[in-house]
């Protein structure tokens, strides 16, 4: 059976949004815990460097999967949370978490 190219693949386009793993993690965070500051990734997305963070934060919205409030505080506070389309990959994160669960500890 002969193998054939799939260029429209919503998989792999999924894989592409939310394929690495501090992507994944920024969505969990705001699926679980609601909006965040950059401070607030950092310091719970233990190993991110902030240039990463930075990267996948603008990636994401870029993607239209969360969104960027600058806050006029005194300073400017800026403030991430999941849009309308974002909120669409709550069960995706949470199937993944239950798989993880099914998992022998060994399989980590």
């Amino acid at each position: 059976m002969e193998m054939q190219p799939r260029p429209n693949c919503p998989v792999a386009r999924s894989a592409n949004l939310l394929g690495d793993k501090w992507s994944l993690l920024i969505l969990r965070n705001l699926i679980l815990d609601g909006p965040h500051r950059f401070q607030d990734f950092a310091r719970t997305l233990e190993g991110v460097s902030p240039t990463t963070l930075s990267a996948r934060l603008k990636a994401l919205q870029e993607a239209g999967l969360i969104t960027r409030e600058v806050v006029p505080t005194h300073p400017p506070k800026t403030v991430y949370a999941l849009s309308k389309t974002g909120e669409t990959a709550t069960p995706i994160i949470r199937a993944m978490r239950e798989f993880a669960q099914r998992l022998p500890p060994e399989a980590d």
